[in-house]
């Protein structure tokens, strides 16, 4: 009799074991297992951060939208007032965390250029330009010169007399007296020609040498030159182009300079932010 209630007790223990097997496999499987652990993560991430869609308003911002508002309004915001701004400010995040959580953002060309902008200026803010030192701005000079200096433009006049002319030397030299006199070549009854030209165009007018001549004529005053077939009276009015005046240039060089010397950081800073983040491009 005993021998049968074990071998009873026995047989049920069996078939229970059998019973509990499916569901013991179940357990086993690792999709349970990663349910469970992804489960435990985010129970985790509740606790310790809190749910992402819960927005904190704590004293410090009311704070701060309350002063926003008196330096803005030149007062203190009324009761209604202030919770007008709450309730603004309110509805504002929360348009703008959902704006996030679909991707606007991303997808809004304006609001990402916008973005970056801001990310650039909070990078180049991480470190300070400097001042830069005379030899700096020599050397940033020497390097970019073409950017800061304008072609040479020479204003001149002047009256041509024919070289085989009989008497041309004695009249010219009759016709320049007067002019440096005082008189104009209109009044003298003689045609001339003014010009505002480069180097290059007073070149294929008179020749290489006139123009290395004209070019370092005094301003203001009347000379004497001469091509192979013309006799001239010319007169250097002004030169303009080159280097800006001394102050001006000075600016002008520590404004590049410092425009350079960003755009070095904030490419090393752009470089810094690239480590964190690898870019998996998809095969065509």
């Amino acid at each position: 009799m005993v021998v049968q209630q074990g071998s009873a007790m026995a047989a049920g223990s069996t078939d229970s074991a059998k019973k509990l097997s499916p569901a013991l496999g179940v357990l086993r499987e690792p999709t349970l297992h990663f349910l469970a652990v992804a489960a435990a993560a985010l129970l985790v991430q509740r606790l310790v951060v809190g749910d992402a869609r819960t927005i904190e308003l704590g004293p410090a911002l009311e704070a701060d939208l309350q002063r926003r508002y008196h330096d803005q309004m030149g007062r203190a915001a009324t009761s209604q007032e202030a919770a007008d701004i709450i309730a603004n400010w309110k509805n504002e995040e929360v348009l703008y965390r959902e704006a996030l959580r679909q991707g606007l953002d991303r997808d809004d060309p304006a609001v990402r250029n916008l973005l970056v902008g801001k990310m650039r200026e909070r990078l180049l803010l991480q470190t300070p330009l400097g001042e830069p030192s005379p030899a700096e701005l020599q050397q940033f000079l020497e390097l970019h010169r073409t950017d800061y200096e304008s072609p040479l433009l020479y204003e001149h006049e002047y009256v041509a007399f024919p070289k085989r002319e009989p008497g041309g030397e004695r009249l010219r030299a009759k016709y320049e007296r007067e002019l440096r006199a005082g008189a104009t070549p209109a009044s003298l009854g003689l045609r001339s020609t003014v010009a505002n030209v480069n180097r290059e165009r007073i070149e294929q007018e008179f020749g290489p040498a006139v123009a290395d001549q004209i070019q370092s004529l005094p301003v203001g005053q009347w000379h004497e030159l001469e091509t192979n077939d013309r006799l001239l009276l010319v007169r250097l009015n002004g030169i303009q182009g080159g280097l800006a005046a001394p102050e001006l240039l000075h600016e002008q060089l520590r404004a590049g300079w410092k425009a350079r010397k960003a755009q070095q950081i904030l490419e090393r800073a752009t470089q810094l932010v690239a480590r964190r983040y690898r870019f998996k491009e998809e095969s065509r």
